[in-house]
């Protein structure tokens, strides 16, 4: 092997490290939270990777500027308190399905895909809004702490409001508040 065949071969093995060693870097790239640590996180347009599971398979990562409000609510399948607030949030999610600005996701931390898809099935509830988080990982990261747990962002990706518990998801309060969020800006709230 001639020197030159050397260096080839020797650039093209650092530049396929480099390649690998800055794949995983981003890969392992998490926004940060609110400093108190007790806030959810506080961009999501901050970049990083927080991924959950559709039902249907395939992820979805949560970062990232939302299209218009993204209301993030995280619940226990398993829970009566979950299960008394999924109904009414559930009608809610329907009811702005055609709002290209109001976007309503439930994550069911805790559980696997296939369970949250038979689930799901089971209820009525339908999935193109449904992920699973699994090892609740996602959950940790983003800052949530207790189940059920929502989290509104506006369309810049500023957490605006945050609510540890059930909602009143029939309340024509909430429904104003969220539509309020679209101007952005309106600073957070618990």
């Amino acid at each position: 092997m001639t020197s030159r065949s050397r260096r080839i071969l020797f650039g093209g093995i650092l530049a396929a490290l480099i390649a690998v060693i800055g794949w995983t870097y981003q890969r392992s790239l998490v926004p940060a939270i609110h400093p108190d640590h007790d806030h959810g996180l506080e961009n999501l347009a901050g970049g990083g990777f927080l991924w959950v599971d559709k039902p249907e398979g395939g992820k979805r990562n949560l970062v990232g500027r939302p299209r218009g409000v993204l209301v993030m609510h995280w619940f226990e399948m398993g829970s009566p308190e979950s299960a008394a607030e999924l109904p009414a949030l559930v009608d809610y999610a329907r009811s702005v399905e055609n709002n290209r600005e109001i976007e309503v996701i439930m994550i069911a931390a805790g559980s696997k895909r296939e369970a949250v898809l038979a689930w799901a099935r089971g209820h009525g509830v339908p999935t193109e809004n449904l992920y699973a988080d699994r090892d609740q990982k996602t959950a940790g990261l983003i800052g949530v702490r207790r189940l059920p747990e929502t989290l509104i962002y506006d369309p810049e990706g500023h957490l605006v409001h945050q609510a540890r518990g059930p909602m009143d998801w029939s309340a024509h309060a909430t429904h104003v508040a969220i539509e309020g969020y679209l101007a952005g800006g309106a600073g957070h709230q618990h």
